[in-house]
């Protein structure tokens, strides 16, 4: 559906759509996220859910009425002085999803037009693919190092079994983003225990935004006085009519500080139990059959890292696939159920397959879509293929336990045994 000219409002749009009958309540404690996905897909193309809290919102759940959203700015825009029920009061300042539903200060994710290309502009000169295949080297010597801890982690621990979340896919990408920003490795302990309380859907966000924000104005404040060859020196010091003020570079730095890192750790987890999984898609990549780049794309399609993005909100009434979108309506994008929707993959699309071509929308569509996206692929691929290179046998040792989010396809852990044989046998590839 082309939104350019929203469609008009007539009594025949779905009546029986509406806020406040949801389909579905969303619940941070599911185990299954793509059962929630099915059930709201099922419903139709934008349905009413609940989110925890009981905080009403459209789901759309259709790769291409998503795509058709996110084209369009003027009518679904990202600024939540446009939520109605925010403006009301009705949704406490406590709440668990405040922080990514409504964001505080101004960045590339809470503006639209002119304001989000100001924003946008100094960063897209960065994550270009051939800036950021410069990375590569870095990347390579950080993974090396990182897979050989693991392998010394197995190797003294007495089961052999080591924590791949924890030991490889959290710090890749926290030391790669670090790297970009020219942040100390001493803030990354207390970046990833602010973050996981920012990331739990069952948790009051407000003190941890309170030291994330601490720790980067902080880090402005050092960058101001020595200045280096990184990100963050660069931002500060743009011409004076591209100057960001300080609300601005605080919420910039802290997006892509999250954008940088957590998306990836979800992609490198959910990609070893993708590939663990499904053995013999596994065979495929270490014969050299399928490049280890369709895999990575197969990965974010079967299991985007986020499962559903907060928030667009309705600027003037509008119609959205058979649903009725009202002013102040906000509205959800379900990566999770777009990336197995049956229109756009067919009868397959539940089948996770490294020989699909066609590509995917997780990493977003139109002027929102993911900035950092050619750097997680390029982790992705790297990780995966040393990791599965090094230990093709490796398994998961327990099951990986799920965050407690809705909106994150995420695991507080992924246990893995790397070697069938003794555990003390998981160094000796060294």
């Amino acid at each position: 559906m082309d939104l350019t000219h929203p469609t008009p409002i007539t009594e025949s749009s779905s009546p029986e759509l509406s806020l406040s009958r949801p389909v579905h309540r969303l619940d941070p404690h599911s185990l299954d996220l793509h059962y929630d996905a099915a059930v709201m897909r099922k419903a139709g193309a934008v349905v009413p859910v609940q989110l925890p809290g009981g905080v009403p919102v459209w789901a759309v759940t259709r790769d291409a009425t998503a795509r058709a959203a996110l084209r369009n700015t003027c009518v679904f825009r990202k600024d939540s002085r446009h939520w109605a029920a925010l403006q009301r009061g009705d949704i406490p300042a406590d709440w668990p999803l405040i922080g990514l539903a409504a964001p505080a200060g101004r960045s590339l994710i809470t503006t639209d037009g002119v304001d989000h290309w100001r924003l946008r502009g100094p960063l897209a000169t960065v994550f270009t693919e051939t800036r950021v295949r410069a990375l590569r080297t870095s990347i390579d010597i950080i993974t090396k190092k990182l897979l050989a801890d693991l392998a010394d982690a197995a190797t003294v621990a007495d089961d052999g079994v080591v924590d791949f979340r924890k030991l490889v896919a959290w710090p890749l990408p926290m030391t790669v983003i670090s790297l970009l920003l020219g942040l100390p490795e001493s803030e990354h302990d207390a970046l990833r225990a602010e973050y996981e309380v920012f990331f739990d859907d069952t948790r009051d966000p407000t003190a941890a935004l309170a030291a994330i924000e601490s720790i980067i104005t902080r880090h402005l404040d050092a960058k101001r006085h020595h200045p280096g060859d990184d990100l963050t020196s660069a931002l500060l010091q743009l011409p004076d009519d591209e100057q960001l003020t300080t609300e601005e570079l605080v919420a910039t730095v802290q997006v892509l500080i999250a954008a940088g890192h957590e998306t990836t750790v979800h992609l490198l987890v959910n990609g070893v139990l993708a590939l663990t999984s499904h053995r013999d898609q596994l065979d495929l990549l270490l014969q050299g059959e399928v490049a280890w780049d369709r895999a990575v794309e197969e990965i974010l399609r079967w299991q985007p890292p986020t499962a559903n993005f907060l928030m667009r909100f309705a600027t003037r009434d509008s119609v959205l696939g058979d649903a009725l979108i009202r002013r102040g309506d906000p509205v959800m994008i379900s990566y999770a159920a777009m990336g197995r929707d049956p229109d756009r993959y067919g009868p397959t699309a539940d089948d996770f397959d490294i020989t699909r071509e066609g590509g995917h929308t997780s990493f977003g569509h139109g002027p929102h879509a993911c900035i950092g996206a050619p750097l997680a692929r390029l982790e992705g691929r790297i990780v995966l293929q040393k990791l599965f290179s090094r230990w093709p046998d490796l398994a998961p040792a327990a099951p990986a336990p799920r965050s407690p989010s809705v909106l994150m396809n995420s695991h507080t852990g992924l246990p893995l045994r790397l070697s069938p044989h003794h555990p003390h046998e998981a160094g000796a590839a060294k």
